[in-house]
């Protein structure tokens, strides 16, 4: 049986890596020519933890990354709306979140799949087609023939695209820029993310080492528009903690993107491929869940494949495992960020916040964070 994995970011990388734990060989094509660090930070929620534990490199990328207590949503002053009393948030198996340079996570994944399996890079995904019971997967330069694919390509997936051209992402007109910023946070700071909440803006931190910062910006796109110079989106923050702005003018290189998800597909599957992560189901960041739900994918997907002897019987039990907790993970993020950036429903939100008993609060994240055993 041939598995062909289309995607060598986290979610390809981390089921490639699942499968190979459980006896069962990949191969996965990646379309860049080298694996480098690029982009910004990630977190990694308790869920999530608890695949990478699984997988035996949870220690491995504790050391590329930095355990976080806790991700406070604040004022502008960097002053807690609602003080959480938990000195760390954690769940039952007592993983807490992991802040990470999303670049060295790939890595971490990329090295360990190294003694099982093969990346190919340089492989840019343009098209596939049935030929009896075998999958013919075409490259820019090359093509294979496959008895199954996955499709782990993100959320502008061209896989997703050769299977259901209909499919549409959703612009959520919010501008999002991301960088790491060269410096070390205050004590009061380090190891407690914060996001912090001003009028149609938001403005989030967390540090990824002891000398290093991830920090994105959000802003409503027509108030403020798509390409704005370091002084610009520095001004834009000039009534935050000072430290916002040191953070800003700390960083190299600014990464600016439209906050997008994917509109609901009425599938994740057809015939004998399968899309995972964010080429099933991208969701906006606002609940840090994006890479924790595709490393979800990587664990059900794997044990589910050997449970069903590698059938794609297994694609179907996968989407009714996943698609509720799924569903919800887009939408209330979807939600949740259209009322921060909102005039009217910032404050009530902010209200909700203070009013929710923390032990409400604990359930809601429990909920989010559990994982059903195989």
């Amino acid at each position: 049986m041939n598995i062909s994995i289309i995607g060598g970011g986290i979610t390809g990388l981390t089921t490639a890596l699942a499968l190979a734990k459980l006896g069962v060989q990949t191969t996965v094509y990646e379309q860049s020519k080298e694996v480098k660090e690029i982009g910004a930070g990630v977190l990694l929620q308790p869920n999530a933890v608890q695949v990478l534990d699984w997988l035996g490199i949870k220690d491995e990328v504790l050391q590329y990354g930095v355990p976080l207590n806790k991700m406070e949503i604040s004022h502008p002053t960097l002053e807690p709306i609602k003080k959480i009393n938990q000195d760390k948030i954690k769940d039952k198996f007592g993983n807490s979140m992991i802040a990470i340079h999303r670049g060295r996570l790939q890595k971490v994944l990329y090295n360990t799949f190294g003694q099982f399996g093969e990346v190919i890079l340089g492989r840019k995904y343009i098209s596939q087609s049935e030929k009896g019971d075998k999958i013919q997967v075409n490259f820019e330069d090359s093509s294979i023939e496959t008895d199954m694919v996955l499709g782990a390509d993100g959320i502008y997936s061209n896989v997703r695209a050769a299977l259901f051209p209909k499919a549409a992402t959703r612009d959520s007109k919010q501008t999002c820029w991301r960088g790491v910023a060269k410096l070390k946070l205050p004590s009061h700071l380090m190891y407690n993310g914060k996001e912090a909440w001003g009028k149609n803006r938001r403005f989030g931190l967390m540090n990824i080492s002891e000398s290093e910062v991830y920090w994105f910006a959000v802003a409503n796109s027509d108030q403020y528009g798509k390409d704005l110079s370091r002084e610009e989106l520095k001004n834009m923050y000039a009534k935050f903690d000072p430290i916002v702005g040191q953070i800003i003018e700390d960083t190299e290189y600014i990464h600016t993107a439209q906050l997008e998800d994917l509109k609901r597909l009425d599938t994740w599957h057809s015939g004998k491929t399968c899309l995972l992560g964010d080429a099933a189901h991208a969701t906006t960041p606002n609940m840090g869940q994006g890479a924790c739900q595709g490393i979800e994918d990587a664990y059900y997907i794997s044990n589910l494949l050997v449970q069903n002897k590698l059938s794609k019987a297994a694609f179907k039990v996968f989407e009714s495992k996943r698609r509720a907790k799924v569903d919800q993970i887009v939408n209330t993020s979807w939600q949740f960020g259209q009322a921060a950036h909102s005039s009217f429903a910032q404050p009530l939100l902010k209200l909700m916040m203070k009013a929710m008993p923390e032990s409400m609060l604990s359930k809601q994240m429990n909920k989010v964070f559990e994982i059903e055993s195989f």
